[in-house]
């Protein structure tokens, strides 16, 4: 099996089938600062004389007024506690299905990192691969796909042209990126790391609850803070089977995994996750390093045609650290003699288009996308200008992947 660095984890489905917490209520405090018109004396000035009439007042006014009062240096200000009633009901935010035993939901988990289409297809699968790799029998992944399609997690069906292979469709997965108000709940960023610490766990409860905390930890983007869940039991079993109780809960979160690290006390749970496991940060670090290194690849074969492009104008021969440079990286077809005097055509990218590229060297490899340029100048860019590389690239890779699965299906049937 080909598994993808990272993955898009829907959270609809996934929180149905790990158990959505009962309706319930959370008492909500913030803080903020407020001034405090008795100890600035604001009753003995005459802006505040005036105050329930500022509204009807020339705006020239009111804007001195506002100045004065916040350059008033008189003012005192103080911390204010606000109480806010938050009412849960996650029933009907992401609907109501069975909670799925470990199995199960360890190969939705896996499916999602097996580069379904566009439309949530996952094609050429092998019950006998899978169970490998999940180190069950392939009586349980038939078991396990028989229970998903009960309840709605995926489509099943036989690969019509390959007798042991069959494929399947993630049925909310054109939804995850969608807004809220069109039905989409969001997605957290997994990588394989990730995935790989989670099909490892043995307890039952013990998946569920760190499968939640994942998922509710993927909005924690900044790297300078620490990934730290505390939830107290109450919270916990919420979600769980009315049999876990807190010692029940204890006892599934001792085994000791390198996910999260475990602190528990009397009232309240607290996780710490493994960075190099937080799906969401390593794409984003990732991201980030590729984008820089593409572009610097990038501007490199610029520089090198540019100054080639000067001697050739000039009637001259490009250097040859040049020339060799550019043979190398696959750019080959436009000097070939010192009689073919034809100008190399420079990428020139903007500032998304490297972006859209780093992503790419994100998802599949830098390799691969550098192999992908070279192909793309040689067939295309020596005609005409490009105006969507990305997008352009993104369709050569998922073609080129389309074929490897082709081709190894075939050279196992």
């Amino acid at each position: 099996m080909n598994l993808s660095k990272y993955a898009r984890i829907g959270k609809s489905p996934f929180i149905k089938a790990i158990g959505v917490q009962k309706n319930h209520k959370e008492i909500v405090y913030t803080e903020s600062r407020e001034l405090d018109c008795a100890a600035s004396g604001c009753f003995a000035c005459e802006n505040y004389k005036n105050i329930d009439f500022y509204e009807y007042m020339p705006e020239e006014v009111q804007a001195t007024a506002k100045q004065c009062c916040e350059s008033c240096p008189h003012a005192v200000y103080r911390t204010v506690i606000h109480e806010s009633c938050k009412y849960i009901n996650e029933a009907n935010i992401f609907g109501n299905k069975p909670r799925i035993k470990s199995i199960a939901l360890k190969l939705l988990l896996v499916y999602h990192f097996l580069s379904p289409d566009d439309q949530g297809m996952v094609c050429g699968l092998s019950s006998r691969e899978l169970a490998g790799y999940l180190d069950c029998t392939v009586r349980s992944i038939k078991n396990a796909n028989s229970v998903l399609q009960k309840y709605g997690y995926i489509l099943y069906s036989q690969d019509g042209a390959h007798k042991h292979r069959f494929q399947v469709i993630l049925t909310e997965y054109t939804s995850y990126s969608l807004p809220a108000d069109q039905g989409g709940r969001g997605y957290a960023t997994f990588n394989r790391e990730c995935l790989e610490e989670l099909i490892r766990i043995k307890d039952l409860n013990q998946l569920r609850i760190f499968l939640r905390a994942a998922l509710d930890a993927d909005t924690n983007r900044n790297p300078e803070k620490e990934l730290i869940i505390s939830q107290d039991y109450e919270t916990l079993r919420r979600f769980l089977p009315a049999y876990c109780k807190p010692g029940i809960i204890r006892r599934a979160l001792s085994s000791v995994t390198a996910l999260f690290s475990v602190a528990f006390d009397e009232e309240q749970i607290f996780l710490k996750m493994d960075t190099s496991c937080h799906g969401r940060r390593m794409f984003d670090a990732s991201n980030e390093s590729h984008t820089s290194q593409i572009k610097d690849y990038i501007e490199e074969l610029d520089q090198a045609m540019k100054r080639a492009n000067q001697k050739l104008l000039h009637h001259g021969t490009p250097d040859s650290d040049d020339l060799s440079f550019l043979n190398r990286e696959g750019i080959c077809s436009k000097y070939k003699s010192p009689s073919c005097k034809e100008l190399y055509v420079s990428f020139d990218l903007h500032t998304d288009d490297f972006k859209d590229l780093g992503l790419l060297c994100t998802t599949f490899s830098f390799e691969d996308v550098k192999g992908c340029i070279s192909y793309l100048y040689e067939n295309y860019q020596i005609d005409f200008k490009i105006e969507c590389i990305g997008a352009l690239i993104r369709t050569m890779l998922k073609e080129k992947m389309k074929n490897q699965a082709a081709a190894l299906l075939f050279a196992n049937t």
